[in-house]
């Protein structure tokens, strides 16, 4: 039974934990790994050709069958690793239009991109898009939310203080807490940091995410909770 005070790790790479966290699978073309929950899309460090016909297909149908797939991503742009920013860029575009014509959101990898991710969601953003792994400052924060885009976090007790001001403005109702695969600090732990910053009860910051994640995954959520038939 799913219930409001579950913890969720919005964003990792393998499963962990128990049932009682909502563990959400990354998973790229062809990966092969345990899941329940999950997304799928191609990462731009791994995808150096524009999408193929067949690719784009396998994407639609997950999400179209499979009630588990929440959504598509990761995907994105990245200035450090991967084909140059421009071929990513239109293979990103392919992403967001099929998620604009399923009405999936979008789980987001950007390194030193955001002008580009930015003009793009103001474009062509007309689902939910969510940045995992955020590090960066406030300001930057507070343009990804005005733009209409969520932030996935992955606190740790060594933070920046450019980081940690970052977690002190942003609003609860635009924020998700992660891992990305990192085991070093467990997600009830770093739920824990975030509460320690903020002055938060963790029962109080959980109920806030479970709230977030609905939201973001609407229509998915749904059929989880018996509302109505898969893309009914």
């Amino acid at each position: 039974m799913i219930c409001d005070s579950l913890i969720i790790d919005f964003h990792t790479h393998s499963r962990r934990e128990n049932d009682s966290v909502v563990e959400v699978i990354s998973l790229h073309e062809g990966q092969q790994k345990e899941y329940e929950f999950y997304t799928i899309g191609c990462h731009p460090w791994w995808t150096e050709k524009i999408l193929a016909e067949n690719q784009l297909e396998l994407i639609k149908s997950k999400f179209l069958n499979d009630p588990f797939c929440l959504g598509i991503g990761e995907c994105g742009l990245d200035s450090l690793k991967g084909p140059n920013l421009d071929l990513q860029e239109l293979i990103f575009i392919q992403h967001i239009q099929l998620a604009n014509l399923l009405g999936a959101p979008v789980i987001i990898h950007c390194v030193r991109a955001f002008d580009r991710l930015i003009k793009l969601r103001k474009k062509m953003g007309e689902t939910p898009w969510v940045v995992h792994g955020f590090l960066r400052n406030k300001i930057l924060a507070a343009q990804l939310i005005e733009a209409g885009c969520y932030l996935s976090l992955a606190p740790t007790k060594l933070m920046t203080n450019t980081f940690r001001d970052t977690l002190l403005y942003l609003p609860l109702d635009r924020v998700f807490i992660e891992t990305d695969g990192d085991s070093s600090t467990s997600i009830l732990e770093r739920y824990r940091i975030f509460c320690e910053l903020r002055n938060l009860k963790l029962v109080d910051l959980s109920a806030q995410i479970f709230m977030n994640f609905k939201n973001f995954y609407k229509e998915k959520w749904k059929y989880h909770h018996g509302w109505k038939e898969p893309n009914s």
